[in-house]
């Protein structure tokens, strides 16, 4: 399966990997890819429901939400629950006081109307009396001594004082009153006739002070609503079982948790569709600035998007694990998966950058409680873990290094989780941090394996060279390699040769060192077909090229390069190392052959009868092997390869190769090109140093006579 997805990848013209266009709408597609999956996790679907019937689905809250109508009843019933609270009205008091002194002092002046009857003065008396006093108390009022009116007056306005300072209030019932009157009179110095005259009007007058206080009851009011905690809908709350008939109640709730159809709202879908616009803009503009390569290369943008999606995918996976009880999703999603498969594939600093698209998504995958769309426990969590994913490769050269990777990741998420629960600590118990620390654990290490399992899958498809596919390709017991080293030894060594001395140069340079080697190692495969027209395998054999014509050798020669690219994708080697076997050499003209056949033939010969066909090197790596390979050849050919003459030597191939335009196509600079040729120089001194001559036995024998 595997090999026809990737023959069907190369099947597709080159062209669509730099196409403006096809990246366009690549970055359309990611979009999609990021808004399409998680869309129903921001907007509940609706049904058609009424009430009175029977629902034939079970339904549960999909967000958390308040039910308002419920808490406006509940604070509504609070608020008539409540008592008012009332204030004393003192004018009320002063009101009262006066309307007493008014009795006492028309009483004293019809005492002293002498011409008017007592009849008359006992009606006058009734009809300007405010208080409605017994038969006999009028009577009495008007016959008391002057000396006693004064007290009863006195008495009577300290009794009214007292017990309404106390506060009278509607609901006090006369009998009450007429109690604390009694008690006020206890100590009073006063005559038997002169106290009851005193305790009628004294009550008559007392009437309620205690009044409602409009402004503190409604202050009182609003206290009392806001204390009343919203009534809540939780997600993933039942609301309604299969077959169970829908009240007004239960029809409410619904509504309320926003599932049926007439309160549909479609602005979440906006918003997180302008969330996924934001981040691809985002992306797109971060590539063509720190990532050019990644950005001009339309298969790594498929690439990115097919690890974005993947790990989504993961995502809703696990989330549908949320009805299990033990079970936390949360906290178990392998949001670690794509960050490593980013940072292994393509690069770090951009597997950090995806890894705060992760935790978005997270948080609004795996939102059960929270008011917002976004519950920041899981972006938090989310995104330290895929920064821990990233940055705990390293320079991963096994696979064992992943399964270190997901220990290290798993070890981030349980501190993660602590420290989570340090801050919602009022929430959460030891026990459950506990749960919470295990499926931690198993999120690191999923993580771990699902990346070992993708990483070959994504490396073949798009042929994508990790250092682990690399190391892999470099092992000696790889087929092909294999028969380079059983059918041409000489070869074989002439490919260990050239990779040591590449690798170190493209170190030099900051290059690709380990692609470079790697590369080296296949580059000459193609002499397997015919090794012994190759000098390096010719040991203690005649050459054949001295019998034959210089046409037919030129032919032998350069169809190395052909065959080598045969054989290479014959075995399913990646491109970029098919590259090397097929731009080692470039276009470079075979000089001996070529000068062989200028002097055989009459008439001139074209140089580009013996060039090779090329194409001549697209990267620096293809174009350092070039140079080690040449070099290393001709040192070895050398009698005597001092450190002069090999840094001659080689200064000379590189400047016939600058000279003939073979770096016209790749990047490498003049500084790094005299970089490359010191670390050639150094390597080949290393190799072909001096070494000292020992006597044999008869010269030290002859010596020592």
């Amino acid at each position: 399966m595997k090999a026809k997805l990737r023959q069907l990848f190369r099947a597709v013209p080159d062209t669509w990997k730099t196409s403006a266009t096809i990246r366009s709408l690549l970055f359309i597609v990611l979009g999609l890819l990021i808004y399409l999956p998680i869309m129903s996790d921001v907007l509940p679907k609706t049904f058609d429901l009424n009430v009175n019937t029977v629902s034939g689905v079970t339904l549960t809250a999909p967000v958390t939400v308040e039910d308002t109508e419920a808490t406006e009843q509940a604070r509504a019933k609070a608020v008539r629950d409540m008592r008012p609270v009332y204030a004393r009205n003192d004018a009320v008091t002063v009101h009262q006081l006066k309307l007493v002194n008014f009795v006492f002092k028309k009483v004293t002046d019809l005492q002293g109307q002498t011409e008017t009857t007592p009849d008359a003065k006992l009606k006058d008396l009734k009809e300007s009396s405010p208080f409605a006093l017994p038969g006999d108390t009028m009577p009495a009022l008007l016959a008391m001594p002057a000396a006693s009116l004064t007290a009863a007056a006195q008495e009577t306005n300290k009794v009214v004082t007292a017990v309404m300072q106390k506060g009278i209030d509607q609901n006090v019932a006369r009998e009450e009153i007429q109690q604390q009157v009694n008690q006020q009179l206890v100590l009073a110095d006063l005559d038997s006739r002169t106290r009851k005259i005193v305790r009628e009007i004294a009550i008559a007058s007392i009437v309620p002070n205690v009044t409602i206080d409009e402004e503190a009851t409604n202050a009182l009011k609003e206290t009392v609503r806001r204390s009343v905690k919203p009534t809540m809908i939780y997600k993933g709350e039942v609301l309604v079982e299969k077959g169970q008939y829908i009240s007004e109640q239960v029809y409410h709730r619904l509504d309320a948790a926003g599932l049926l159809e007439r309160n549909a709202s479609y602005l979440p879908f906006f918003g997180l569709a302008m969330c996924a616009g934001f981040f691809v803009l985002f992306l797109a503009f971060y590539l063509s600035q720190a990532h050019r390569d990644v950005y001009w290369d339309n298969s790594k943008i498929l690439l990115l998007s097919s690890i974005i999606c993947l790990t989504i995918i993961v995502m809703k996976i696990t989330s549908m694990g949320k009805g299990i009880n033990f079970f936390l999703p949360g906290y178990a999603v392998p949001i670690a998966l794509g960050s490593m498969l980013i940072a292994i594939l393509l690069d770090t600093q951009l597997a950090v950058i995806c890894s705060v698209l992760f935790a978005f998504i997270s948080g609004i995958v795996f939102n059960y409680e929270s008011l917002l769309p976004v519950d920041f426990r899981y972006v938090l969590y989310g995104f330290v873990t895929g920064v821990a994913g990233a940055y705990s490769l390293g320079k991963a050269t096994k696979r064992t290094r992943i399964l270190q990777a997901g220990f290290l990741v798993a070890i981030i998420n349980v501190l993660t989780i602590v420290a989570l629960y340090l801050l919602l600590s009022s929430s959460t118990g030891w026990r459950d941090v506990l749960n919470q620390s295990v499926f931690g654990i198993l999120s690191g290490m999923l993580a771990a394996i699902l990346a070992i399992g993708f990483l070959p899958l994504f490396e073949g498809i798009f042929g994508i060279l990790s250092p682990m596919r690399l190391i892999e390709l470099s092992n000696p017991n790889q087929p092909l390699m294999r028969r380079l080293l059983m059918e041409t030894p000489g070869t074989y060594h002439h490919s260990m040769m050239v990779a040591n001395l590449s690798e170190a140069a493209c170190e030099a340079v900051g290059a690709d060192g380990l692609l470079a080697r790697v590369g080296a190692y296949y580059h000459d495969v193609g002499k397997m077909k015919r090794p012994h027209f190759f000098v390096e395998n010719q040991i203690n054999r005649d050459n054949p090229h001295d019998t034959l014509a210089p046409g037919l050798s030129k032919r032998i020669i350069i169809a190395h390069v052909e065959d080598g690219v045969k054989m290479l994708k014959e075995y399913n080697i990646p491109k970029q190392i098919i590259d090397f076997a097929q731009q080692h050499h470039g276009t470079t003209l075979l000089k001996f052959f070529y000068h062989k056949a200028s002097q055989l033939s009459e008439t001139p010969v074209s140089e580009e009868e013996y060039r090779y066909p090329g194409p001549k090197a697209q990267t620096r790596e293809t174009a350092i092997v070039g140079i080690c390979d040449s070099a290393e050849a001709a040192v070895r050919s050398l009698a005597s390869p001092t450190p002069e003459r090999i840094e001659q030597l080689v200064r000379r191939i590189i400047a016939d190769r600058l000279e003939d335009g073979q770096f016209n196509e790749c990047d490498l600079t003049m500084q790094e090109l005299e970089r490359v040729t010191k670390s050639i120089c150094e390597t080949l001194q290393g190799f072909f140093h001096n070494r000292i001559e020992y006597p044999d036995d008869k010269q030290v024998a002859v010596k020592q006579a």
